[in-house]
């Protein structure tokens, strides 16, 4: 039977990533980009010097397109180190979204480079401007480029994906660009060598200028890319594949009724989710709050590095009892009851409960609480037919008592007599006695007892209990004097 003290109808538990955790991860991705800032500066001021010379458009856009990569570095840098903050009184949900602002600037600065370099191109193709002459140190340039900026991408995107951090992927994205941009360049200059050396159509000579425009194009693609998946998460889109997996994994849980809601967010590389699922409404506070850690460990399954806020709900299930639908009832009264009993009366249930009220109630007031009672437990469900109550005072809250087991030495050996010839046996044993604290509260039916009795361990329940209503019943007739008598059944060791 549920206890109507200790029910609970909603529980929070909130679990989060730790300051350690947050530092940890951002120190690995600062030394990441502090690593492609290096390597992006010394590609980009090589193929600056090395285009200028030749008057390579193609080069000398490769190398923008490396200056703007060494200021998305160095935003990247320092959006990592400002992401790798713990939460604040300020931010509470952290500093990840420097990582998005971040990669949405990167995503800008990457158009911008792309529009200028696509303008350049244009103007030289159609003004048809007089063919560069590349020599065998911009191709040793170009090709060592290649090569380190395709390491730098490779690294950034794999500790991106290890560690969720978008100002990493956003930087492996330009990276990765970039060695498609080296190797466009790289055709546009062989194509204007070879047009140089052997003769050839005259397009061989804007190859460079075409590989600008190439160039430009791979670009704005690229930041149109970046620039859609950062937006969705700095307008809070939700993951939805994520989410539908969450409230599956949810709505698995034993316990839980349904899950209704679950409402995602992502903030760096880190995702906050607010869950409200439904619960039995007879579960103590106990029961909700274990139900809660399960929720907790179900959706930190599907994605481990999620801060969750839960939020239980009460629901009727369909394993709720009438014994706990009535106590449900009573609580919504107001008032506590006891020894419910439902009989099963011509297809229909008639229910019998005692219940308490206050001592200071008149007869008419008691009796329209019960009332009322009767009428809500019988609208509570269509299947009862009928509901009768016994009204009876609530006891005290404590009742102070005194073990008086040696004082009585002579009626604890009445008792083992009485239970002895009752029961047939040595069934008895540890009878207990106990009388009123207060002196002059004492009365002559006031001693308590208490004793326990034992039975062979595969007896029925029902007959071991059948069997102590007639040991208390024996000693209610030999012991007039006595007030409660609880007989405590075990099963023998």
């Amino acid at each position: 039977m549920t206890d109507p003290k200790r029910s609970a109808q909603s529980s929070v538990v909130v679990a989060s990533a730790t300051p350690i955790d947050i530092a940890r991860q951002g120190s690995v991705r600062e030394r990441a980009a502090a690593v492609t800032l290096a390597t992006v500066l010394v590609l980009g001021l090589t193929k600056l010097i090395v285009g200028l010379a030749i008057g390579s458009l193609a080069l000398v856009a490769d190398a923008m397109h490396s200056g703007l990569d060494c200021v998305a570095a160095v935003l990247t840098l320092l959006a990592v180190r400002w992401a790798s903050r713990p939460p604040d009184a300020d931010h509470p949900y952290g500093h990840g979204r420097a990582e998005n602002l971040s990669a949405l600037v990167q995503a800008l600065l990457l158009v911008a480079v792309a529009i200028g370099i696509g303008a350049e191109a244009a103007e030289r193709i159609a003004s048809n401007a007089p063919p560069v002459q590349p020599g065998p140190v911009a191709f040793i340039v170009i090709l060592m480029a290649m090569a380190l900026t395709y390491w730098r991408a490779r690294v950034s995107r794999q500790l991106a994906a290890v560690h969720d951090s978008a100002a990493l992927r956003a930087s492996g994205t330009d990276l990765a660009t970039d060695v498609w941009s080296a190797a466009v360049v790289l055709i546009g200059l062989a194509a204007v060598t070879i047009r140089n050396q052997f003769g050839g159509p005259a397009i061989l000579g804007q190859a460079d200028a075409i590989a600008a425009l190439v160039v430009a194009t791979f670009v704005m693609i690229a930041a149109a890319r970046l620039a859609h998946e950062t937006i969705d998460v700095l307008v809070d889109r939700s993951p939805e594949n994520v989410a539908y997996a969450m409230a599956d994994a949810v709505s698995e849980i034993p316990g839980v009724i349904e899950c209704r809601r679950v409402r995602l967010r992502r903030v760096g590389n880190y995702y906050y989710a607010d869950v409200v699922a439904v619960a039995p409404r007879t579960v103590t506070l106990e029961a909700s709050h274990q139900l809660s850690d399960d929720i907790e460990r179900a959706i930190r399954r599907v994605e481990p590095r999620t801060d969750i806020v839960v939020h239980l709900e009460p629901g009727i299930s369909e394993a709720e009892t009438i014994a706990e639908r009535i106590e449900l009832v009573a609580r919504q009264v107001g008032v506590h009851v006891h020894d419910i009993r439902v009989h099963r009366v011509n297809g229909r249930l008639s229910v019998n409960l005692h219940v308490e009220v206050p001592p200071n109630l008149s007869l008419d007031q008691a009796h329209a609480l019960a009332s009322d009672l009767e009428q809500q437990i019988a609208a509570a469900d269509d299947r009862i037919q009928s509901v009768n109550t016994h009204v009876e005072t609530e006891g005290p809250s404590l009742d102070q008592r005194l073990d008086v087991t040696r004082r009585e030495r002579r009626l604890v050996r009445d008792i083992e007599t009485v239970a002895d010839n009752v029961l047939g046996g040595d069934h008895c044993h540890d009878v207990r006695i106990y009388d009123a604290a207060d002196p002059n509260a004492r009365s002559a039916t006031d001693l308590d007892v208490v004793l326990h009795c034992h039975f062979p361990p595969e007896t029925p329940v029902t007959l071991a209990h059948e069997e102590a209503e007639r040991l208390e019943r024996a000693l209610r007739e030999r012991f007039a004097h006595l007030g409660s008598i609880l007989v405590h059944v075990e099963p023998e060791e």
